[in-house]
């Protein structure tokens, strides 16, 4: 179970774990200038070659750090339905998944910067998705703090809520359409979600995984301060 105790020890990473990450950094600078030196017509947006690794680096962290307390069967399967419910629907409003397709198949999107390539694109009769490397690792580590969470039981879901809005670069854009319809300023919002959505998506992104992370580790939350 979480506790309100703090020990800085655990928080300050030992040798290896510094050398470890480096390389990893290391191997995705070395990945963006490959990309953008060796790629016709590359995009050359600081922000958009590196915030799908603020994504994927803090998923791994999230694997790595993050492990659920002992439970009995029963808690571990409702968890574990609860986290597939908000995969699920994460995914559906994110773009992931969704109804309908074209009916194309199935492709693999290589001509991308790092962390949108390789995408796989599948669109058939009634599904299609798009499974971007960033988004669904972020996904998958927000599902596993939500599973976290529910198996502690610690009575806090703040995060998980929150992190159903990190797909706003599917919802702003749906909001600015219907507000266009009464308001007549539908393309100017649309066209100001498209140039922000990654950003604040990355914000809502960091926000989500931190109070999903407090709630696991110090038990930040009402339930928990009552049974203290």
């Amino acid at each position: 179970m979480s506790t309100t105790a703090f020990d800085l020890g655990e928080h300050v990473p030992d040798t290896r774990s510094l050398v470890t990450w480096a390389a990893v950094l290391n191997a995705e600078l070395l990945l963006i200038f490959g990309y953008v030196l060796l790629t016709p017509r590359p995009a050359t947006d600081p922000f958009l070659l590196t915030f799908p690794f603020v994504w994927l680096n803090v998923a791994a962290l999230v694997f790595l750090r993050v492990r659920p307390a002992p439970a009995d069967r029963r808690r571990t399967v409702l968890a574990a339905a609860l986290a597939v419910g908000y995969a699920l629907l994460l995914g559906y409003v994110g773009g992931v998944f969704g109804t309908g397709g074209q009916g194309t198949g199935l492709r693999l999107v290589t001509q991308a910067p790092p962390g949108f390539a390789p995408t796989v694109v599948f669109s058939g009769a009634t599904l299609s998705a798009v499974l971007i490397p960033w988004k669904v690792a972020g996904y998958l580590a927000l599902t596993y703090l939500v599973f976290v969470t529910v198996v502690d039981a610690s009575g806090g879901a703040l995060g998980g809520v929150l992190g159903l809005f990190s797909c706003v670069s599917c919802v702003l854009p749906v909001v600015a359409s219907l507000l266009g319809g009464f308001a007549g300023v539908g393309a100017t919002l649309y066209q100001a979600a498209l140039y922000q959505s990654y950003g604040v998506s990355t914000a809502v992104f960091l926000v989500s995984v931190g109070l999903l992370y407090g709630v696991h580790r110090f038990d930040v939350t009402v339930v928990g301060r009552l049974r203290s």
